[in-house]
């Protein structure tokens, strides 16, 4: 029989199939790093994101949704869909998501993107 390694599915994964939330993320981070010497994928595949996907995720939490969407619909460049989170956020002009607009905002700029 063949030595098959079977993992279990990534957070990702798991919110992408509706049975994870997104609050369910900091537990994933939290069993990474309880994880020891057991665990030896870095935490951006363990959580089952690419390291831009991950990037976006720890300067808005909010963009999970966002990067949900761009996963499910195929779409090759998430910088339109963070653009137009950026736009919503401003939009609701809450000081709560000054330090988000912010990440974010230098995110876009450097991809030559104005949101």
């Amino acid at each position: 029989m063949p030595d098959v390694e079977i993992k279990a599915p990534t957070f990702l994964d798991l919110y992408l199939q509706g049975r994870a939330t997104a609050d369910d993320g900091n537990d994933f981070v939290s069993a990474w790093h309880n994880s020891g010497d057991e665990e030896q994928r870095p935490l951006t595949e363990f959580l089952g994101m690419t390291e831009e996907e991950y990037n976006l995720w720890t300067m808005d939490d909010r963009t999970l949704p966002v990067i949900a969407a761009a996963r499910q619909s195929g779409v090759s460049s998430i910088e339109t869909l963070i653009a137009e989170h950026v736009r919503r956020m401003r939009a609701e002009n809450d000081p709560i998501n000054d330090a988000a607009l912010y990440c974010l905002g230098h995110w876009l700029k450097a991809r030559g993107i104005d949101a």
